[in-house]
């Protein structure tokens, strides 16, 4: 066995109502100017409320972040903290808020503060990503890796039936692929197969009844476990869905979608992965279990139905085996046509 673990320090504040911790962990970060990153509508609501509890920490708002952050607004983001000569970013939201939080902090160094409201996980990784006309940018760095994250499960409970189970099962491709990925290491792969259990059991709940308070709980602590890891190193399934992305595909559906897909292609070859995987998910057939979990919720089941076009299927294809992508099983141009036909 030989591995290398290297994780960046990171403060984790877990606790209902934890919103109201903001101003006090803002201040041990040391920001005086804090530019608060959110989504329009409903995240700007929620992004005004943390100005308030700032108070004269807080430079503004800025309510303009956008899923996949295209490059435009990533500079819009970018001029913004500058002339709001911030001294460090609060994103709030989801992965949108988070990843143009990133973006800024990428060119800027300001130290972020995240308060994530989904499942997504990217409050927990080194990841960034970027969108350019038809193609996604990502890549990984320390500068990105928000120093502290304030989970509040209270802030979970608006989250509408769909978006839970489809941020929910994006978090779940983390741990999936962070069980097969090469650079995996003992601690990745338990925080892993925990993030897993907790979401094959508390997801369903989740979607259930919103209202669930133990299984918000759960399914956020999960997800904090499954963001922790896929920083390790990312495989077939993130690479194609950050393919996809570039195209306009949503996010986390497109990640739902693919998951049992990629889990079929790939758990032959990873042994470890599926012994780990069938424990989660009480089932000799983890990609079925997955397939059958989807099933269940109230989002997109297939590519065609969030407009993949299939005439960008060899495209996609040459950009995969471009990447060399080798663990835990080489995908090749024939074996990505095959993948996207099944989700299609």
């Amino acid at each position: 066995m030989q591995f290398v673990h290297d994780v960046p320090p990171q403060r984790v504040v877990f606790a209902p109502g934890a919103i109201g911790k903001v101003a006090d962990e803002a201040a041990q970060l040391g920001l005086a100017r804090a530019l608060v990153i959110a989504t329009p509508g409903s995240g700007a609501r929620l992004g005004s409320r943390i100005v308030d509890l700032l108070g004269s920490r807080s430079a503004g708002l800025h309510a303009q972040a956008v899923v996949h952050v295209p490059r435009a607004v990533a500079e819009a983001g970018l001029a913004a903290a500058r002339q709001a000569t911030a001294d460090g970013l609060v994103a709030v939201g989801g992965g949108a808020a988070i990843g143009l939080a990133k973006a800024i902090a990428l060119e800027t160094r300001l130290p972020i503060l995240a308060v994530p409201t989904t499942y997504s996980g990217s409050e927990a990784s080194p990841l960034y990503g970027m969108t350019d006309g038809e193609r996604k940018i990502t890549g990984r760095d320390r500068r990105v890796v928000p120093r502290t994250i304030v989970y509040d499960p209270d802030l979970t409970f608006g989250l509408p039936a769909g978006v839970s189970a489809a941020s929910g099962m994006n978090a779940m491709a983390h741990a999936v692929e962070a069980l097969w990925v090469a650079e995996r290491t003992p601690i990745t792969m338990a925080f892993a197969a925990d993030a897993l259990r907790r979401f094959a059991k508390y997801l369903p709940r989740v979607v259930a009844d919103g209202a669930d308070r133990e299984a918000r709980e759960e399914c956020l602590v999960a997800a904090w476990l499954a963001g922790s890891v896929i920083g390790t190193g990312t495989a077939l399934h993130h690479k194609l869905a950050h393919v996809l992305g570039g195209l306009g595909m949503p996010h986390a559906e497109t990640h739902a979608i693919l998951l049992p897909h990629v889990t079929r292609f790939n758990i032959p070859s990873a042994p470890e992965a599926r012994s780990r995987m069938a424990e989660a998910f009480a089932t000799d057939d983890p990609a079925q279990g997955l397939a059958a979990m989807l099933k269940k919720f109230p989002i997109p089941q297939r590519l065609r139905e969030v407009g993949f076009d299939r005439a960008k299927t060899d495209f996609v294809a040459k950009e995969i085996a471009a990447l060399s992508v080798s663990a835990p099983r080489k995908a090749g141009v024939e074996d990505v046509r095959a993948l996207l036909d099944a989700a299609y």
